[in-house]
């Protein structure tokens, strides 16, 4: 499992999940139910993690969205 994105928004994340897995791409959410999101604590983001194999294709999708 590889990080393609790090949020500090959960509600964000989730919307991204949702579009990587509409294209086919599972993925998960990590940290997602850390109580101090949001409020600037380093190095806690929400993160969404990818198989190894579908890294490439979900950078690829999110930097078309962007």
């Amino acid at each position: 499992m590889k990080v393609v994105a790090k949020f500090s928004d959960v509600y964000e994340a989730h919307i991204v999940c949702g579009m990587l897995e509409n294209e086919g791409i599972e993925c998960e959410i990590i940290n997602e139910n850390l109580p101090f999101l949001g409020m600037g604590v380093a190095g806690f983001d929400v993160r969404i993690v990818v198989n190894d194999d579908d890294y490439e294709r979900a950078k690829e999708l999110l930097s078309e969205k962007k």
